[in-house]
């Protein structure tokens, strides 16, 4: 690219980053016209069309290493990796150290079993940066593949620093190790992998209990055991399919660099590794998912339904995939094709209560809470026994009796589900909220949302309730300490603004209570609620005496984070 036309190009975006033109004027059919599309395309999350204006500069000036870098990005996150592929030929006529083009070359060598050449390609690239946790754990893959590895893999000879991630590189050692036949090695690293073994990263797990199964380990019996233990559940079948040959332990590596990645919300680059695991195994159903979850998190959801669709109906996942589509419906704005294709799915498998519970928590959502509590009770009645892990399901009813207005009902279904999982924070917290609304167990509704504050001391409705409780028992100075925090973690909620505000009333501060409860409704709150406050702008509160009860804490802001697809 000639100096004149770069120069053009950072002035262009320069000046429409501080409002002197706009993308519009600009792309007028010029090469830096057609940069500056790609670059507003790009930053907007339209891919296709930063691809399609990337391309035509691209074409142009085929030399510049920044067009060329983010077309082969944008080509990535597309999923068309074999273009992809073929520019990172000619980039490396440019830049002979780019390090994702080497790694595309090489995977491109692996996936065609030249594992050789794959080889070959990853010796020129550098261990700086990225690639300082991928590289050694791909090139010790073709190594296994060509029977090199003449003794286990440490993790000192994989990098300098894992740091962090050092839990994670242990897991790949283990799946490494064990393939060149290095059980005990590979026992060892299996233990290093799992911190918690009480909550382990379950993919890392199923695949310990698979090996466990397999080859027995003493030194691994007390994490299988402590599992167990707190997950009397599940069973030791795994669902994760053998990894056994470079391609799947390649796969791998890349599916845990965009776990990573995704961790780190980095989620562009999260979604290229997994298209990169999904290009070199195409029935890489956890990929897929995670592909799917990562579009979901850039709100490309058509993108994100097309990777769900990758899981075919041969995979355990495939049903969990399917609701996650159907879930993606709704965000598209299409609830009614949502609900048909879960009334479908409903239908076509009698016994399973996935497909109903998912079109429960969407009719909730959309606060059809009659609908809700139909589907859920339909969903409930297909379980023949209920465990721990069907708790959110009773919350999820428990609330849409609430919004009903059906206290008893709701009090039962919360009180059952603190049965199948006694101490759970949100139940603790909404049933012991209900109750100091409605003047009710004072005592053990304060001991709940005590228990609940200290399991989540930054959950801010939580903490609301802390401070509303000490509200209701008249301690106004302890509780405008909890309701300040509160609103310091969730500042856009009208209730929890709305109950600083009866705080500062009651210390006297009324100024300040009036402008906490004018800030409540300015976030569009419940009718009930829009009433009170106007009501309370006017006159003020009451004497204490004559307080009513409290408004319920929402029950729309997806209680099942923990359950729903």
């Amino acid at each position: 690219m000639k100096i004149k036309a770069k120069i053009y190009y950072s002035l262009t975006v320069a000046l429409i980053s501080i409002g002197v033109i706009t993308a519009a004027g600009a792309a007028d059919g010029t090469l830096a016209g057609s940069y500056l599309a790609g670059q507003f395309a790009r930053n907007s999350g339209d891919i296709d069309a930063a691809i399609a204006s990337l391309r035509r500069v691209h074409q142009d000036d085929p030399e510049n290493m920044e067009v060329a870098s983010q077309l082969q990005g944008m080509l990535l996150l597309q999923g068309n990796v074999d273009e992809a592929i073929t520019l990172a030929s000619d980039i490396r006529q440019i830049d002979e150290r780019d390090q994702l083009s080497d790694l595309l070359l090489a995977l491109r060598d692996i996936k065609n079993h030249n594992v050789d050449g794959a080889a070959a390609m990853l010796d020129s690239v550098s261990e700086a940066g990225s690639a300082q946790l991928w590289l050694p754990l791909i090139s010790a893959w073709i190594d296994v593949s060509n029977n090199k590895l003449a003794k286990p893999l440490t993790l000192e000879e994989l990098s300098a620093d894992v740091s962090r991630a050092a839990p994670l590189a242990n897991y790949h050692l283990a799946l490494i190790n064990a393939q060149a036949g290095f059980t005990d090695a590979a026992a060892l690293n299996f233990k290093n992998a799992i911190e918690d073994p009480k909550n382990p990263p379950s993919r890392v797990m199923e695949l310990l209990l698979r090996f466990y199964k397999q080859n027995g380990s003493t030194v691994l019996t007390p994490v299988v055991n402590a599992y167990h233990e707190s997950h009397p559940d599940d069973t030791d079948e795994s669902v994760a399919p053998s990894i056994v040959t470079a391609q799947d332990g390649v796969a791998e590596v890349l599916y845990t660099m965009g776990g990573i990645m995704l961790g780190a919300d980095v989620t562009s680059d999260a979604a290229i590794y997994l298209q990169l695991a999904l290009y070199v195994k195409p029935d890489f159903a956890e990929a897929a998912l995670a592909l799917g979850d990562a579009y979901v998190q850039l709100q490309q959801y058509a993108h994100a339904n097309d990777a769900y669709a990758r899981v075919t109906p041969a995979s355990p996942l495939y049903i969990r995939a399917q609701l996650h589509i159907a879930v993606n419906f709704d965000r598209m704005g299409k609830l009614n094709d949502a609900l048909s294709m879960l009334d479908k799915m409903a239908k076509q498998s009698p016994d399973d209560a996935d497909a109903l519970i998912t079109k429960g928590d969407l009719l909730r959502i959309h606060s059809r809470y009659r609908d809700a509590v139909d589907a859920y009770s339909k969903a409930l009645g297909r379980i023949p026994e209920l465990k721990s892990s069907h708790w959110p399901v009773l919350f999820a009813r428990g609330a849409c009796f609430e919004r009903l207005g059906n206290w008893a009902a709701a009090e039962r279904d919360l009180q059952q589900a603190l049965v199948l999982k006694p101490d759970q924070p949100d139940v603790l917290n909404y049933l012991g909220y209900g109750w100091m609304a409605r003047n009710e167990n004072l005592a053990d509704a304060r001991a709940m949302i005590e228990k609940a504050v200290k399991a989540r001391p930054d959950d801010a409705e939580i903490v609301d309730s802390m401070g509303w409780a000490l509200y209701l028992s008249g301690d106004y100075e302890g509780a405008t300490e909890y309701l300040e925090k509160a609103v310091e973690l969730l500042p856009g909620d009208p209730t929890v603004n709305d109950h600083l505000g009866d705080a500062y009333w009651r210390l006297g501060h009324k100024t300040e209570a009036r402008y906490q409860w004018e800030r409540s409704l300015s976030f569009s709150p419940e009718a009930k609620l829009a009433d009170s406050l106007h009501h309370k702008l006017k006159e003020g509160l009451p004497p204490p005496t004559t307080l009513a009860g409290a408004v319920p804490p929402d029950a729309d802001t997806n209680p099942l984070s923990d359950a729903t697809p």
